[in-house]
């Protein structure tokens, strides 16, 4: 359990680390768009963003059977979860837009998805055994 939190915690570091106002953050390193450019400090974030992510979807594809299962078991929960992530990720790329704070509502609701299918791929289903993905048969 205290991996999954720490999987979980490296991009919600990274979210922090992103949110800190620009005039904090020094000059603009990469410029993305016109007043959208990444800081040092927005390029130290990208460190724990990857690394926490690819731990992540290590450990998610690792898991993958527990999560079969679960979607099978609770699919109106996994549809939801599905939808979140990808209002998140959508608000995420509409953030060079006009209206500064898309990126953070994306961020938040991409970040819930991706704690909440980490917490089920962690956890055992109820009314079974775990099914090993390495069996063979």
């Amino acid at each position: 359990m205290r991996k999954l939190i720490l999987l979980v915690s490296m991009p919600a570091v990274a979210l922090v680390l992103f949110a800190v106002p620009a005039r904090f953050e020094g000059p603009v390193l990469v410029p993305i768009s016109p007043g959208h450019g990444l800081s040092l400090v927005d390029l130290a974030a990208v460190v724990p963003l990857l690394t926490g992510l690819t731990a992540l979807g290590v450990f998610l594809v690792r898991r993958r059977a527990v999560l079969e299962c679960t979607i099978r078991r609770r699919p109106g929960a996994a549809a939801t979860v599905l939808i979140g992530a990808g209002t998140g990720l959508g608000l995420l790329v509409a953030s060079v837009f006009p209206f500064f704070w898309w990126w953070a509502v994306g961020a938040v609701l991409l970040s819930l998805a991706l704690a909440v299918v980490a917490f089920a791929a962690g956890s055992h289903v109820r009314g079974g055994p775990v099914p090993d993905v390495h069996a063979q048969g």
